[in-house]
């Protein structure tokens, strides 16, 4: 079953949801949290298997994605998305109360996954991050740039190249992602702003993370350097915690050639915290 839904983020923002239920009674819930650019209908593998294991999926727009209101790509502060993926969880939780919660984000969703968890982790039953864009580097110039612009009109849109190859290697994947009229690739001095402040935060606090804590990415990423995940995860607090790194896999393992290992290895995961 699916059910589509808008709540009011930070600052009155519109913001998109959709939920889907398994067939028969459920483990646990997965709140989902996409990266940037993408939108919460674009990660339909990882949906089903979830489904197909009995868990509950709640995913929501990011703004300035997909359904949700808000300039593509921009952000004053990063406090908007924390504030939006907690008004969400509160949504999840009301209607779910009995059932453990689990946040899994992808990409800049893993880094809000982080975020969050920092701030607002009790209660969850673990966080799942999935090549989080911790390991994103900013260059020099674009530091440079960002700092300029993000003082003069930070909600300035720039459209960069799309390079899904650099996502995945399934050219079914690569077909629809290209075809997707909700995704863009639009990024702004204030997203950059944000990003450039949080990054350095979150690796200086990664030890105070303490919940169950899963960290997965394919080892032929280009987008978040595999070297930087894995100094990142030695950093990481928790007594329970575990990396998994996938030969041959990109940007989107969920969403790669081989991605069935992957796939499992997250519901395991899970399972075992039910």
């Amino acid at each position: 079953m699916q059910n589509e839904g808008n709540f009011t983020g930070l600052n009155g923002t519109n913001l998109f949801y959709q939920l889907l239920k398994p067939v028969g009674n459920p483990k646990a819930v997965a709140l989902v949290v996409h990266g940037h650019g993408d939108h919460s209908g674009g990660l339909q593998n990882m949906y089903k298997s979830l489904l197909q294991n009995q868990y509950i999926v709640y995913a929501f727009d990011l703004r300035g994605h997909g359904q949700s209101s808000g300039v593509r790509g921009f952000i004053s502060n990063w406090k908007e998305y924390r504030e939006d993926l907690h008004t969400f969880r509160e949504l999840v939780t009301s209607e779910n109360p009995d059932l453990p919660l689990f946040i899994i984000g992808h990409s800049l969703g893993g880094l809000i996954g982080i975020d969050y968890a920092l701030h607002y982790g009790k209660g969850l039953a673990g966080l799942v991050t999935i090549a989080p864009a911790i390991s994103y580097e900013v260059k020099t110039l674009e530091k440079i740039l960002i700092t300029i612009f993000s003082r003069i009109k930070p909600d300035y849109t720039l459209v960069k190249k799309s390079r899904p190859h650099l996502l995945t290697q399934d050219q079914e994947v690569i077909t629809k992602i290209n075809a997707d009229k909700l995704r863009h690739n639009t990024v702004t001095p204030g997203l950059g702003r944000a990003l450039m402040k949080i990054l350095p935060e979150l690796m200086s606090k990664a030890s105070s993370i303490s919940l169950p804590f899963l960290l997965q990415y394919g080892l032929e990423d280009k987008v978040t350097p595999p070297t930087k995940l894995h100094e990142f995860f030695r950093l990481v607090g928790s007594g329970d915690k575990q990396e998994l790194a996938y030969e041959k896999l990109r940007h989107r393992p969920f969403d790669d050639i081989g991605r069935e290992a992957f796939l499992a290895d997250l519901n395991n995961w899970l399972d075992q915290l039910n």
